[in-house]
């Protein structure tokens, strides 16, 4: 068939085979047989191009343009494109064309155009839908995928509504990746900040992924306009995108975070408790939240201020009234053991005279105009009392302006600052109704310069990386901590995330699970609501469910919106007081294990905040189930989401469970009504587990020789590993870090437990080491390293240097100096 007729005959398909595709689509139809270029087969002709490349055996990159030829390579999300030698083959026939990997098949049928993926075995994974395939209209371009009705949907980073995106009864979900300012969003509000065009398939326990590397505005259908069809696509740029294979979903997480880039390590006191409201000022208003604190005896470690401290709501700078001497409050702070953190949105004031605007200008570094001007957009320096102005915008598409912009930050660091808050850079922009940059402003784009259409998905996320990236240059010893409001998929290599302006409601606390647990899925292991809610006030009990809640948001801060009463934990009175304080201590407790999760999460890419799924993914109960987590492999969170309650219903995967506050022990596979109190939310552990704790510390700073308490949860062999370091710094990249695996075998009534020795060059302080073991009987004999030790009362133990007790409430509790050489402690029967 001559080429020119082929895309009339790929409508004619589309019409017999299936629902139509809109008015001036077409679908490709046949294609000539390909070209081998290593590990890509490429397709040409007048439809457009075709490349299907090889990035991993477990990986395939789909590439797609309706042009003469794919365009340049270029991503701002993948770090990793190639994974080395993939062991692909590649049969190329008449009719079709098949390339095997020691994982997967994948069959191109090239007469209509179409894709599926299988296992090396034959197991088909997903296909192209036959009557639709790939489509493209002018520059438009989507696919049509297969969606089989025992096919659950995960991901798409930061959306609202249920975690498995098929819907209720099938009904399907519609997204759109636009990163939008959407102040008090509701449990319907799509496009919100954040933009991860990256989904995960699952059906019997079994994953694969697709991620859409395309920044303009991809929409996706799961179900939605049928039933059996997911298809995704973008109205500009080329159909990139890449299959991830599993089989399990830890390994599509692993795989895709390894193709776009993992979160660094955070220093370890952003992993405490953070307190923030818009705003904090003047001066005397700061040091009277931190005095509360350690008055009070609530652990915190970080104070944020937000736009009211700088001068006319200008970045770089600072209102000389409310703070005259931040170097001086910095260092005050500082000695309390806070650290602050201050917002940094990125739209600088158009002021000539300026050093920022001037140095900026002269730089070329701001967006532009389509003829060539600097574009100006009214935003908060525009509501300015004095001198109110409009902003420019750093062109962080440029690498000198991304440069340009991380060197202003000596600012902030010289006075102090610890760490940097990056807002309203999705970008906002007071010009209503887009709220947006407007679509025509141009970009460098590194070196191929575009408009906002393409690059408005990417600006948070390549102004988080100018943030981080300078903070990183001007102390190359520390490690950065930045937070952002908007971002892209990757931009987990640069910030942490926070869900934006939240509302102080019950559903929006119950919202951020299913929320938490996809973009954890989607790569973002960093992430934190405002706890309490930002818009509106909370009542004196959501306030405390949220921040025990909060208790396992890997970034845990409070924070509310200009006007609103105060929301700090001593403000509902003496009896919230207390059970705030109570709650914040057990992150405080929690934080050895909280540090080691997140270890996993930078070296991994598996998030501390985990669906249920993600660890058992063989139990249909876990495939929809939303309104309770994992943190790490063995800490099962339940939080309490209703108004007065006084049960819940808990979900319990296989296995045996242990109630983290009381004790008891539950069997899994089953639903428990669990009773609550206000004084805790229900908080399970499998059995097994080893779970790292330490004493209440009112900050990080103080938790150097802080007795280190392994608690020890019973099953006949188990094993953990604890990892840590100085808990800032970036000598653990050298080895400077300490690593060790601690093993238990229960054997009869005889129990062991083996310590290894620590790996890595890093010792921590002289402390205890103290175990608590649940669920031995008891002793006749507890020794170390073949040494008895003596037995005391509590009160004896906490005087002795070594020995142990039996607790009040049945734990065996053991205390010895801790060592870095292995040793095994035994309790005989």
């Amino acid at each position: 068939m001559p080429i020119a007729r082929r895309p009339c005959l790929a409508v004619l398909v589309i019409f017999l085979g299936g629902a139509p595709l809109h008015a001036g689509w077409a679908s490709l139809g046949s294609m000539p047989s390909p070209s081998r270029d290593g590990r890509t087969l490429a397709f040409h002709d007048a439809q457009g191009t075709v490349a299907v490349s090889v990035v991993a055996p477990e990986i395939v990159r789909v590439r797609f343009s309706p042009g003469p030829a794919l365009g340049r390579d270029h991503s701002y999300a993948v770090v990793k494109p190639v994974f080395g030698d993939p062991g692909a083959t590649f049969d190329v026939g008449a009719a079709q064309s098949i390339i095997r990997t020691p994982a997967l098949r994948v069959t191109i049928r090239h007469d209509p155009f179409r894709l599926e993926f299988a296992t090396a075995s034959g197991e088909s994974l997903d296909a192209d839908d036959p009557a639709r395939g790939i489509g493209f209209v002018g520059a438009e371009t989507r696919v049509w995928k297969r969606l089989r009705d025992d096919e659950h949907v995960y991901g798409f980073g930061e959306k609202t509504g249920r975690l498995d995106k098929r819907g209720r009864n099938l009904g399907g979900y519609g997204f759109v990746m636009w990163n939008s300012d959407t102040y008090a969003y509701g449990d319907d509000t799509d496009p919100i900040y954040v933009s991860v065009p990256f989904f995960m398939v699952m059906r019997g326990g079994r994953a694969h992924g697709f991620f859409l590397d395309n920044t303009f505005r991809t929409s996706f259908d799961v179900g939605r306009e049928r039933q059996d069809l997911l298809s995704f696509g973008a109205p500009a740029g080329e159909l990139d995108y890449y299959f991830i294979d599993g089989p399990t979903p830890k390994d599509v997480v692993s795989r895709y975070t390894e193709l776009t880039g993992r979160m660094p390590l955070p220093p370890r006191w952003a992993l405490g408790y953070h307190q923030c409201r818009y705003s904090y000022y003047p001066e005397s208003r700061v040091r009277f939240i931190a005095d509360n604190f350690r008055q009070r005896r609530i652990p915190a470690d970080v104070i944020w201020l937000d736009i009211h401290y700088e001068d006319g709501y200008n970045p770089f700078t600072w209102d000389p009234a409310r703070f005259p001497d931040p170097p001086r409050l910095m260092k005050d702070l500082r000695a309390q053991g806070f650290r602050v953190v201050t917002i940094v949105d990125p739209h600088p004031k158009k002021q000539p005279g300026w050093w920022v605007y001037d140095t900026g200008l002269a730089a070329d570094s701001f967006v532009k105009n389509p003829d060539g001007s600097v574009y100006e957009a009214p935003v908060w320096p525009s509501n300015a009392e004095r001198e109110p102005r409009p902003s420019v915008f750093p062109d962080f598409t440029k690498p000198s302006a991304r440069e340009w912009w991380g060197g202003l930050f000596k600012f902030y660091l010289d006075a102090g600052v610890a760490g940097i808050w990056n807002d309203m850079n999705e970008p906002a922009v007071f010009v209503e109704p887009a709220h947006t940059m407007a679509l025509d402003a141009r970009h460098d784009n590194e070196g191929q310069p575009t408009d906002e259409r393409e690059i408005h998905n990417v600006y948070g996320m390549l102004n988080s990386r100018a943030t981080f990236e300078g903070l990183a240059r001007l102390r190359p010893g520390e490690r950065p901590f930045v937070l952002t409001r908007a971002t892209f998929a990757g931009g987990q290599r640069y910030a942490a995330v926070w869900p934006g302006d939240n509302v102080s409601d019950w559903a929006h606390l119950k919202a951020t699970i299913p929320m938490f647990a996809g973009m954890g899925l989607s790569g973002f292991p960093f992430v934190g609501a405002d706890i309490g809610g930002f818009a509106e006030a909370p009542t004196a009990e959501l306030y405390t469910r949220w921040l025990q809640l909060g208790v396992f948001y890997p970034f845990m801060r409070t924070h509310t919106t200009f006007g609103t009463p105060d929301q700090e934990p001593w403000s509902y009175g003496s009896f919230h007081e207390a059970l705030n304080r109570r709650a914040i201590e057990m992150r405080y407790e929690l934080l050895p294990e909280v540090y080691n999760v997140m270890e996993e999460a930078s070296r991994t890419g598996i998030p501390a905040f985990r669906p249920l799924l993600l660890e058992f993914p063989d139990d249909p109960a876990t495939w929809e189930l939303d309104d309770e987590f994992l943190f790490g492999p063995d800490l099962l969170v339940a939080p309490v989401l209703r108004e007065d309650a006084g049960d819940r219903l808990v979900y319990l995967p296989a296995g045996e469970w242990y109630d983290y506050h009381r004790g008891w022990r539950f069997e899994g596979r089953r639903t428990h009504l669990v009773p609550v109190t206000l004084e805790a939310i229900p908080v399970f552990v499998r059995a097994g587990a080893f779970v790292f704790r330490q004493p209440v510390v009112q900050h990080t700073g103080e938790m150097a020789g802080q007795p280190l308490r392994v608690a020890v949860f019973p099953a006949s062999h188990s094993e953990a590993s604890l990892y840590e370091d100085e808990g800032q710094g970036l000598a653990y990249r050298q080895g400077s870090f300490a690593r060790r695996r601690f093993v238990q075998r229960r054997d009869g009534g005889r129990l062991a437990i083996e310590v290894a020795t620590m790996e890595g060059s890093w010792r921590p302080a002289p402390r205890d080491l103290v175990f608590e073991v649940r669920g031995a009987g008891e002793p006749s004999r507890v020794a170390v390293a073949g040494e008895a030790l003596a037995r005391f009362d509590a009160a004896g133990l906490e005087k002795a240097a070594r020995g142990w007790t039996r607790s009040e409430n049945g734990l065996v509790v053991v205390k010895v100096r801790d060592r870095t050489d292995a040793f095994t402690l035994t309790l005989e029967p």
